[in-house]
């Protein structure tokens, strides 16, 4: 019985051992898609809606479309709702309160089942922890039937009502 206890520990304590292995190592962790070498340096512009309530949003201008905010994923970003990474918002004095120019955390991508581009998400590459990514929705799609992915939650804006 003693044999079979201690046989019992060793395994527990290698499967911890492995655990730990692949967590420190990176293996176990989540790969995001990588800034691409010809990354789209993205200035943040504005956009007020004046039909509604006046209200001022950011804006993303990416393939001659406007994206304005939208809402965000229902759950903690994953990296499989990101096709893949187009750039980075600079980060200047329209974009963040820190002004650092050569930073390029903030990343832009395409979408996960979402083929025409209606949508772009912004996600800060340093806050791994309770980071909520922003979802921009492409302007010229108000008013219009389009195909929202399920992991997309509106933040609710009169603007896309």
């Amino acid at each position: 019985m003693k044999n079979n206890v201690s046989a019992k520990k060793r395994l527990a304590a290698m499967i911890a051992v492995v655990i730990l292995l692949l967590s420190l190592s990176g293996c176990a962790k989540q790969k995001y898609p990588p800034l691409p070498a010809d990354a789209i340096a993205f200035g943040m512009g504005t956009y007020e809606d004046a039909e509604h309530d006046g209200a001022l949003f950011g804006t993303i201008e990416y393939n001659g479309r406007l994206y304005v905010p939208y809402g965000t994923t229902s759950s903690a970003y994953r990296p499989t709702y990101a096709e893949k990474c187009i750039g980075y918002i600079i980060q200047d004095e329209n974009s963040s309160s820190v002004v650092d120019p050569g930073n390029k955390d903030r990343r832009v991508y395409t979408l996960s089942g979402d083929p025409d581009n209606n949508f772009l998400l912004e996600y800060d590459e340093t806050i791994r922890l309770m980071n909520t990514p922003s979802v921009f929705r492409a302007l010229d799609t108000n008013g219009k039937e389009i195909e929202i992915p399920g992991y997309i939650e509106a933040y609710g804006y009169e603007l896309w009502h």
